[in-house]
Formats: C-alpha cells, sequence, structure tokens
C-alpha cells in the first residue's frame, strides 16, 4: 500500500532488527518480557475448544487437535499481520502519539494514505471481531451453564436450565451477554478502570491453567489417565514443570504498570482487580463447601462416550 501511494515500505533494519523503547522503563528485557502480554492475546485463549467438549465427538482426541490446530493458525496469521502492518509504518511517533481510541487506526492511515481506507480497514476488524463475540458468548455460555449444573455459582438453578425447544443454556448465555455489555460501559467511563478488568482477565485465566497443572505435576501425574497424546511420564513432567514456573513468573510481569512515570491514571490495577475478585471466590467457595461436588470422572470406554464419538 505506501508504494501505491509513492512512499517506500518501512526499512528491513526498523522491521526486524531496531529496538525502540518508549515505555520509561530502563530495562530492554523487561520490556521485552512485559510486550509479551500482547503475545497472549494474538495467540488467544487456547482453553475456549475445551468448554465445547460435551458437544463434540471423541473428545479426547479432537480437543488436543482443535487446540493444536488454533496456536497454529493464530500464530501464522498473527505474524504475518505484523510484519505486514510494521512494514506499512513510516511514522511511529504519530502512532504512539495519536488521539485515536485504536492505535492502528494511525498505522492504516498511514498504510493507506487515507482516513477513508484507514476506517475501511478497521471495519473489517470490527466485522471479525463482531464473529468472535458470538463465538465467546457461545463457550463463557457453556462455561457458567457448566459450573451452574455443580451448584458451584449463585443463581445455579435458573443458569442450568436447559432450553427445551433450543437445546442449549441459553439463561447462561444470555447472562454472559448482559454481564459482558456491563462491562463494556465501564470503558464509557474509565479507560483506566476497563483496562484493569482486561489484565485481570489475562491473569485469571493464565491462573486457571496452574490450577489445572501444578496438581498433576505435585501427584507426579499419577491421576492421568493416559489419553491420545501421551507424552510420558518425564516428558510431561518437564513440561508441566516449565509451564508452572513460565506462568508464575509472567502473573507479576503482568502486573506492573504499563509505562512510567505512574500516575493515578496510567496506574495497572489489575493486580487489585485479581485480588478483591480472589476473595470473593475464597468467600464464596467456603458457602458452598459442603454442597460442591465438582464434575464427575467419565472413563474413555465409558459406553456413552464410545456412542458420542461415533
Amino acid at each position: 500500500m505506501p508504494s501505491v501511494k509513492g512512499r517506500s515500505y518501512a526499512s528491513n533494519d526498523f522491521v526486524w532488527r531496531k529496538w525502540q523503547n518508549e515505555t520509561g522503563w530502563t530495562s530492554d528485557g523487561f520490556v521485552f518480557m512485559a510486550g509479551c502480554l500482547n503475545g497472549a492475546y494474538g495467540i488467544g485463549t487456547p482453553d475456549v475448544v475445551t468448554h465445547l467438549s460435551e458437544e463434540l465427538p471423541r473428545p479426547s482426541r479432537n480437543i488436543p487437535k482443535a487446540i493444536l490446530y488454533q496456536n497454529l493458525i493464530n500464530f501464522l496469521t498473527t505474524m504475518l499481520f505484523l510484519i505486514a502492518i510494521f512494514y506499512a509504518l513510516d511514522d511511529l511517533e504519530a502512532v504512539i502519539g495519536t488521539s485515536a481510541t485504536f492505535p492502528l487506526t494511525e498505522i492504516y492511515r498511514q498504510a493507506t494514505g487515507s482516513a477513508g481506507g484507514a476506517l475501511g480497514l478497521v471495519i473489517v476488524i470490527f466485522v471479525s471481531s463482531v464473529v468472535c463475540i458470538i463465538a465467546g458468548y457461545i463457550t463463557c455460555g457453556r462455561t457458567l451453564w457448566t459450573l451452574s449444573r455443580d451448584d458451584a455459582v449463585p443463581f445455579s438453578q435458573f443458569l442450568s436450565k436447559i432450553h427445551p425447544t433450543k437445546r442449549n443454556p441459553l439463561n447462561a448465555t444470555l447472562t454472559c451477554g448482559v454481564m459482558s455489555t456491563l462491562l463494556g460501559c465501564i470503558f464509557v467511563a474509565s479507560t483506566t478502570a476497563f483496562n484493569a478488568f482486561v489484565g485481570s482477565f489475562v491473569i485469571f485465566s493464565t491462573l486457571s491453567y496452574l490450577a489445572a497443572i501444578l496438581p498433576h505435576l505435585l501427584s507426579r501425574r499419577s491421576h492421568v489417565e493416559p489419553g491420545d497424546f501421551w507424552m510420558g511420564r518425564w516428558v510431561g513432567s518437564v513440561v508441566h514443570t516449565t509451564s508452572c514456573v513460565y506462568i508464575v513468573a509472567f502473573i507479576v510481569l503482568f502486573c506492573f504498570p504499563f509505562t512510567l512515570p505512574v500516575d493515578a491514571a496510567s496506574m495497572n490495577y489489575a493486580s487489585l482487580i485479581t485480588g478483591g475478585i480472589s476473595i470473593f471466590i475464597v468467600g464464596w467457595w467456603f458457602v458452598k463447601k459442603g454442597k460442591y461436588e465438582g464434575p464427575k470422572f467419565v472413563a474413555r470406554n465409558n459406553t456413552l462416550l464410545a456412542k458420542d464419538a461415533l
């Protein structure tokens, strides 16, 4: 696009070699590690498809394959997208100092040379986001329905109902939609508060992986039934240990402010939101600990799973 408008592309040195630290932090290594938070959004949450495991045939085989394909496709498409927008840049300072809500808008303007072209490309992002929102409602609804089915959340009787004609957890899905809309309204009132909620999502989703991996590591994977993609005792233990160390280290990094100096508006409040919600979850656990039974284990040779695999 820049060459069409009579401008040259960014140099290879700018795209592949040059490093610019505009955060205020003096450690480039720390900035690089903290910047991995952006990669978390690009790769996506690999657990999303697991929330549909009860509706997929042969979930023990198809769910791991879906997670692998999701990460591979997202990595390739995100990498190609980043390379394209880096070569389209001709004024990084304008992107950093833009007054637009999304800095990507300024990048598109530089790439196309016009506000109309930037608007058209932003609409493409908007349309794809709408599709992702629909998928998000489906997975969130299934997650809330699963927890309410096990009586682990408030209003479980209402949220655990399956619609008689649509045959899906409609109540749970609509509830997730309403809650998401209300959280979106926070952005209108305060971008700082909204960013805190978004940042806490990354921390909580990462902690959920730690809660699933660490018990298996401490028990030497004695309670894990070998599946179709069994890595073995030693390889699996190394992967689990590496994952736990990675999660703990990056959770700490994600709680640091994004830039320096810090004021009340630029502070990263993700740790505050995470701590507050954690206190609520622990309190609710004490309320439900005598009633909650948790998900039931189903053996892979179960006849219901055999029928579902056909």
